[in-house]
């Protein structure tokens, strides 16, 4: 048996290095199909296979949520909540808690922004991960005083330190805190948020060092934390539910003003095992449902491929009739001769899965290096593991099936004596008829038609994301960002601080208008406040808490938002004047349906009430394809944040302008982090799902297309070489050359709309899975449906007629002595 593979082996890899062409050119088509199979698994692995690096038993790690105010159920907690949450009995072995943040690092001088976590002094035990170098936080008493220390990343310990081990014992400045590196995380170690990098970690009980007068240790309405938590031995998730249900229903009822939820119900505790949280739990449906599509997309594509190589093999097993059928009459069983073909097609097949991997680590490598314009940084690991080589080896054996057994059934099924007899690749065969080779060309076209026009509903959703009305005008805008909060900037400094970026950057000549504001339009940060409306009852269970932003005077000429009513904020709107707001359209109509919503009163529970001065226009705040909502703005002057960005209305292209904003800064802190950016650049991240689907499934639909024309070609080619003598007395009884060139582009077109027929029933029903993926565009878009038809019957014309051509020149004579 063992010997017989080898000789299998040996002749397959023989044939192919006389025909290299053929071996090249299906090597090439299923490298395509198997690599962007494997490239999308690569994501999902990545995202919802992959176990944690460097955590002991994951399986027993569990994360643990509560209920938002507004009801959706994985929410952050409070530090109190966490504690009682520890004292749960026995069957959490150890409860940690961390929250992401944002750092300045300051060293010899020079200042950076970092993310990093904050965590309980359990942290590391609890997840099971050891150092790299030196050590992790100790447990502490409650009430016991930590000292400022702090854990570096293995990434950053190697590019801001160096790699050296003197890095220990060393201090360094967070956020203008002195705090001791007492150890270094290992590689590869990024966090407990998936695809977020964190770089350091510092104990949750230096925050009030960090941040003097903060209190989120002592605020049970101060909702911030993530926990997780490792079950006891034996325990498991249901029972630690069960039991932190009966906690929450005690928190609820001793502290039933923050456990109560805008609907008047108690929050509710979820727990969860940590392999349903590498994607947040809120995402996870939609994530799963986008990756199930690109995997499902390229699936498609790795059929046509599939496809193309079983007409490859057809074709070239009908040429090699005389050699199989002589191996049958000499003594040969037809499963030997089977499985010969099957391990030629598994050579093939093996090549091209290897030359998949490496186009996969490619294209991964590829997408790891793309940075969206979000303000944490993006990490993923698309390293090659034992899940992915398993993947790829699947997809290569059923690669080798689908694209290799029916060519290998298909060519031993004649006898031996009638095989011998076969003269020439075309006898034997009936003419005009509706053959596999058709079938699997119909089936490409058809496959390939599904794929583009997925790829065009995406090119279309990113057109008109790109024409939408945001509210505000994107062009000749920049942003800088600065975050004063984590400079352990106090209010009066800070405010001082912002007064003289804005007074410098106002004298530039290029600059129209500048203004500050916390939030940008269409980003990952937002904001929402409760609000109480004078004379306004709400019913039951209803939306009080709206997006907000606090903003300085000349923003809304700034970002070019239309005032319809009222003023704007300017310098009288300050400390110790009475509170304002101005509210959007949509806010106005809510709760003051055609009255004068001038002078109307509004509370916020932080500011106290607010007097509306004006009414803006209506803009999209939180994503491209929201529907109008009600919002409100807050001055600056008037609501102090640490935290915010300076929109610059420039006369020219903003990017050369940035250079100038970051020396202003540096002039002002030589050690303060900063971001800048363009408005349109910013923008990227609410077009991003738009502008991936439409790359992924335009480049998976460009190679569809390719390959259903190479099938089409290659069908119609065998087609004259097998009719070569039909189209030779064709021609000697009177036919024209136009006569046989309409015949064979009049074949190559009924197998194409017979695809395109099956292609368009398709795409109807599976474009209706993209609905929730698209901006402004219907699933069945006749634009769209047309345009992809339109394309295929060129593609299918310029793929028929070649072949065509070349029929319509053959000498009759000729024709006719080849036979």
């Amino acid at each position: 048996m063992i010997h017989g593979l080898r000789h299998d082996l040996s002749y397959s890899l023989r044939r192919m290095a006389r025909s290299p062409g053929f071996a090249a050119l299906a090597v090439m088509m299923l490298a395509f199909g198997i690599g962007g199979t494997t490239t999308i698994f690569t994501l999902i692995n990545t995202l919802f296979l992959r176990p944690p690096a460097h955590v002991r038993e994951p399986d027993r790690l569990v994360a643990v949520y509560t209920s938002d105010f507004s009801g959706p159920p994985f929410g952050t907690s409070s530090y109190p909540d966490y504690v009682d949450f520890g004292r749960a009995g026995n069957l959490l072995s150890g409860l940690a808690a961390y929250t992401p943040r944002p750092f300045s690092l300051s060293t010899d001088g020079s200042g950076i922004r970092t993310f990093g976590e904050t965590v309980s002094d359990n942290y590391f035990s609890v997840l099971g991960v050891k150092p790299a170098l030196g050590r992790f936080f100790t447990p502490e008493p409650a009430g016991t005083r930590v000292d400022p220390v702090v854990v570096l990343g293995h990434g950053l310990w190697q590019r801001v330190f160096g790699g050296t081990r003197e890095v220990l014992g060393r201090s360094v400045k967070l956020s203008g805190r002195d705090y001791t590196v007492i150890g270094v995380a290992p590689q590869g170690f990024g966090g407990s948020i998936r695809g977020v990098g964190s770089e350091l970690w510092i104990p949750l009980a230096t925050l009030p060092y960090l941040m003097p007068g903060s209190d989120e240790l002592t605020n049970r309405g101060d909702r911030g934390l993530f926990l997780i938590g490792r079950l006891a031995p034996g325990m498991s998730v249901a029972q630690a539910q069960a039991r932190l249900d009966v906690v929450g229903r005690q928190l609820h009822g001793a502290y039933a003003k923050t456990w109560t939820d805008r609907t008047g119900a108690a929050r509710v505790v979820t727990v969860l095992p940590e392999r349903a949280t590498r994607v947040a739990p809120q995402m996870r449906g939609s994530v799963s449902q986008f990756m199930a599509l690109l995997l499902g997309i390229s699936a498609l594509v790795l059929v046509i491929c599939c496809a193309n190589v079983a007409n490859l093999l057809l074709a070239r097993a009908t040429a090699r009739r005389r050699e199989l059928a002589t191996r049958l009459a000499i003594g040969g069983s037809r499963a030997r001769v089977v499985r010969q073909l099957l391990t030629e097609g598994l050579v093939l097949a093996v090549l091209g899965g290897s030359a998949g991997v490496l186009l996969s680590v490619w294209a991964t490598d590829m997408l790891s290096r793309f940075r969206p314009p979000v303000p944490v940084p993006v990490v993923l690991d698309f390293t090659i593991d034992s899940r992915i080589l398993l993947f790829s080896l699947c997809a290569t054996l059923l690669t080798t099936l689908a694209s290799a057994l029916v060519p290998a059934l298909r060519a031993t099924r004649l006898e031996a004596g009638v095989g011998l007899r076969i003269e020439s690749a075309g006898a034997g065969e009936r003419q005009g008829r509706f053959g596999l080779r058709d079938g699997l060309v119909v089936a490409q076209v058809a496959v390939a038609l599904v794929v583009l026009a997925a790829g065009g509903l995406f090119l279309a959703s990113l057109r008109n994301a790109t024409r939408i009305d945001l509210g505000f005008n994107a062009e000749r805008a920049a942003l800088l960002r600065v975050e004063l909060g984590i400079q352990g900037y106090d209010e009066p400094k800070g405010r001082q601080f912002y007064a003289s970026l804005e007074r410098r950057v106002r004298t530039f000549r290029e600059v129209e208008a500048a203004s500050l504001a916390e939030i940008v339009p269409l980003g990952m940060a937002r904001q929402r406040r409760g609000v109480s409306v004078e004379g306004y009852q709400p019913g039951p269970g209803e939306e009080m808490e709206f997006g907000t932003n606090t903003v300085g005077t000349d923003y809304f000429k700034t970002l070019g938002i239309p005032l319809l009513r009222g003023r704007a904020f300017d310098e009288r709107d300050r400390e110790g004047a009475p509170p304002v707001a101005i509210v959007n359209q949509t806010f106005a109509a809510r709760f003051w349906p055609g009255a004068d919503p001038i002078g109307r009163r509004f509370s916020t529970g932080r500011g106290g009430t607010r007097e509306v001065i004006g009414v803006a226009a209506d803009g999209k705040y939180v994503s491209l394809g929201e529907e109008s909502q009600p919002y409100f703005y807050q001055p600056f002057l008037q609501t102090y944040e640490p935290d915010m960005v300076l929109q610059v209305r420039t006369a020219r292209e903003p990017a050369e302008l940035l250079a100038a904003l970051r020396a202003e800064v540096k002039a002002l802190d030589p050690d303060l982090p900063v971001e800048l950016t363009t408005l349109e650049e910013h923008l990227g991240y609410a077009v991003l799902p738009q502008r991936l689907g439409a790359t992924v499934l335009g480049a998976f639909g460009g190679i569809g297309v390719l390959l259903a024309a190479l099938g089409l070609y290659g069908v119609m080619s065998y087609l004259v070489s097998q009719r070569t003598a039909e189209i030779g007395i064709r021609m000697a009884l009177g036919a024209s050359a136009g006569d046989v060139h309409r015949m064979v582009v009049r074949r190559g077109m009924m197998l194409a709309l017979l695809g395109v027929g099956l292609g368009l029933a398709g795409a109807v029903a599976t474009t209706r899975l993209l609905s929730g993926f698209l901006v402004g565009v219907s699933s069945t878009d006749p634009a769209n449906l047309g345009g992809v038809v339109l394309l295929f019957a060129v593609v299918a014309l310029l793929a028929s007629s070649l072949p065509a051509r070349r029929a319509a020149r053959l000498d009759p004579m000729r024709a006719l002595r080849s036979e």
